[in-house]
């Protein structure tokens, strides 16, 4: 398999910018998520342990 063989799908042609739009979209989508739930599950689990700690 040559490599034009190989990235012969990425034009999709005349609709590319649409897909690698959507895909781009997608993409960026679930990693604001990503990084969203992450800092929130973080920021809870300090919140819990700042307020169940023993030093008081």
């Amino acid at each position: 398999m040559t490599m034009v063989e190989f990235f012969s799908f990425l034009p999709y042609g005349k609709y590319a910018f649409y897909v690698w739009l959507a895909y781009g979209v997608s993409a960026l989508t679930i990693i604001t998520l990503f990084a969203t739930a992450r800092r929130n599950h973080l920021n809870t689990l300090s919140s819990l342990s700042n307020k169940y700690s023993r030093i008081k």
